[in-house]
């Protein structure tokens, strides 16, 4: 999982519950947190103490030679909800070597798999987690997503397009390229799979955008060059 899907899946995940399971489940993180992973009082203010809110808790991880150190909050939002606070890696995160970040928000995912979600499960208490379809449209900029929405939601989900389709397509993909976005393959893949459509013609629409894409560069090149 690369640093934005982490990142958004850390931001989006919740826990619903009443006042006594949210509790239940602050307790059981503070006792017992996932390996590595220590819970910081208040009382022990550091500099990562400038992302927690009033109502969050911190936990910090320490660095180590292959890790960067990182902090991050859990927010409760409401008596009876919890959700992903703020992330902080200690020092000067652009000029820490990439692969000390990438292992760090390994570490932040784990504290989420071994830490969050057993702890809610255990308090009876319900856990709302994004799917990578969900992470991958909601990184999506507002217009584009709207547009690939619309284009998914009222096509048949087969190819070759029809008229109205390849026109929705179009929109899609010239506002996609106005924004200067870049899609992951895999990712868009798996969202049109999810949301109805046939993995093959995924594939197909994927490989299209692409191309599409290039075909509106190339053309945008040359009217620069005139």
């Amino acid at each position: 999982m690369d640093s934005l899907e982490a990142s958004s899946r850390w931001r989006r995940w919740i826990v619903d519950g009443t006042s006594e399971q949210i509790d239940f489940v602050l307790a059981s993180l503070a006792a017992a947190p996932p390996t590595g992973w220590k819970w910081q009082s208040r009382a022990e203010p550091t500099q990562s103490t400038l992302i927690t809110k009033e109502r969050s808790e911190r936990y910090d991880l320490d660095g180590t030679a292959t890790r960067q150190a990182v902090s991050i909050g859990i927010d409760r939002v409401a008596e009876s909800k919890l959700r992903g606070g703020s992330i902080w890696f200690e020092g000067a995160p652009l000029t820490q070597p990439a692969p000390k970040v990438a292992v760090s928000w390994n570490d932040i995912m784990r504290f989420l798999d071994e830490g969050i979600i057993p702890a809610a499960r255990a308090a009876a208490a319900k856990v709302h987690l994004p799917s990578a379809e969900d992470v991958f449209f909601a990184e999506l900029p507002f217009d584009v997503g709207n547009r690939l929405k619309l284009f998914t939601a009222e096509a048949r989900k087969s190819l070759p397009l029809n008229s109205e389709e390849a026109e929705r397509w179009h929109e899609f993909v010239v506002s996609a390229f106005r924004s200067k976005l870049f899609i992951d393959a895999d990712s868009f893949v798996r969202w049109l799979t999810a949301n109805g459509w046939q993995a093959e013609a995924a594939k197909e629409l994927n490989l299209r955008f692409f191309d599409d894409s290039l075909l509106l560069s190339r053309f945008a090149d040359e009217v620069l060059a005139v």
